[in-house]
């Protein structure tokens, strides 16, 4: 825990010293979760390749983020632990001083979560999603609301449920191919495997 706060020191000491940074980091860490929610929209309408494969993603991409978001849950209640500002003098940006549990990171875990699904079927777009979702866990790191340790849990979280989700394709697959059917059904189209 010790290094875990030293490291968080070394990120959230730059916190404060230049305003154009602060507000940058603050503006990605409220909104960043939209960003990353506005690929899979895209990704949903998306014509490039397959529309049904692109949908599939999509489909996964929310399970493995409800999920990992889940087992965030359940830690919560087993374990608590304060904070950054709660327990140390801190340079906080964030104005929500929430209370809720520090470890494991929400953001981070959710971030995760959706770039790990993208890169399992697209590694190049996955890949930015990643690099991405490593920006959103340091923001919370900078702006003093998690320690390294919160987001590196919420991260790891994030790929071993992903991992857990995936080898279970042959039973998501056809759940999915349903779900697919019957949302082109009720916009009255006709569905086509070979999309």
């Amino acid at each position: 825990m010790n290094f875990d706060y030293k490291l968080f020191e070394m990120i959230n000491q730059f916190a404060g010293q230049n305003q154009i940074l602060d507000q940058t980091v603050m503006l990605f860490s409220k909104f960043g979760p939209i960003l990353f929610g506005l690929v899979f929209v895209w990704l949903w309408f998306s014509k490039s390749g397959k529309k049904v494969d692109n949908r599939k993603i999509v489909l996964y991409a929310i399970t493995i983020t409800v999920f990992a978001l889940g087992v965030n849950k359940v830690i919560e209640l087993m374990y608590f632990r304060p904070r950054p500002f709660v327990t140390y003098a801190v340079n906080l940006l964030s104005d929500k001083t929430s209370t809720d549990p520090s470890f494991p990171s929400n953001h981070s875990a959710g971030a995760f979560a959706m770039a790990w699904a993208l890169f399992w079927h697209r590694k190049r777009i996955g890949s930015v999603l990643l690099i991405m979702a490593f920006f959103m866990a340091l923001s919370r790191i900078y702006i003093g609301v998690h320690y390294p340790f919160d987001v590196t849990a919420g991260a790891i979280i994030a790929l071993i449920v992903t991992a857990v989700l995936i080898s279970q394709r042959r039973l998501l697959d056809p759940l999915y191919q349903n779900i697919l059917q019957a949302f082109r059904k009720s916009k009255g189209q006709k569905y086509y495997r070979n999309m």
